[in-house]
């Protein structure tokens, strides 16, 4: 249990420094849980940037969290249909092909592109609205034009730090989707060590004490 809340608080940790729409209408027709809250290119820059952070935090986690469960659940959690890729999935129909419990850093991973893509198309948006944050009580043109440059410039080193960081985060992902599982197998095999030494010293005791039953025996050693 530690372990899992490491692993989630680092991607929690890691996800806070994103900063980047087909896959929308996707997730809003099938009722699944709606990551991009964030899509309202009128709002302020600041005000969709944090929930586009919050946005890719939750949905990391969830995943995670799923794959605990499904590592948890059973010991052949690998057989899981949740666990791998389905057949003949590519970008056009993975959204169907994988579902939304399926764990796998493909499924995964272009859960997060959409989400990416999504912030990226309305970063795009905005640059279309002036700016109504941080103005003065009477601002002039120039100042709508100057406030709308430094918020554009912002813009533009968001596309790349986001993918950059999104792609370091499917990364994290799937380290974790390798070594958690190897950590269960792991306990698992200590365990099943620790029940046979035990096993192996009561056998020993035994076998020490059993000379000695023997009547009229000269010796309690065997020989």
């Amino acid at each position: 249990m530690k372990f899992k809340h490491l692993i989630i608080s680092f991607v929690s940790a890691l996800t806070t420094i994103f900063l980047v729409g087909g896959g929308y209408a996707i997730y809003a027709e099938t009722g699944k849980k709606d990551y991009y809250t964030f899509m309202n290119p009128n709002a302020s820059f600041y005000n969709v940037q944090g929930l586009y952070h919050s946005s890719m935090n939750e949905y990391f986690n969830d995943k995670l969290a799923m794959l605990v469960d499904i590592t948890d659940a059973s010991p052949n959690f690998y057989t899981s249909p949740y666990f791998i890729p389905p057949k003949d999935v590519n970008s056009s129909n993975y959204s169907t092909k994988c579902g939304e419990k399926n764990v796998s850093t493909y499924c995964v991973s272009m859960g997060a592109m959409d989400l990416y893509l999504a912030y990226v198309d309305t970063l795009n948006q905005m640059k279309g609205f002036l700016p109504m944050e941080n103005l003065p009580k009477n601002p002039t043109a120039d100042n709508l034009l100057n406030q709308k440059t430094t918020r554009d410039v912002m813009i533009d080193k968001e596309y790349e730090q986001a993918r950059t960081v999104m792609e370091s985060t499917i990364g994290a992902y799937d380290e974790f989707r390798i070594a958690y599982p190897t950590h269960k197998k792991y306990l698992s095999v200590l365990n099943g060590m620790i029940k046979y030494k035990i096993a192996l010293a009561k056998i020993k005791n035994q076998i020490l004490r059993f000379p000695g039953k023997f009547i009229d025996a000269t010796s309690a050693e065997c020989k």
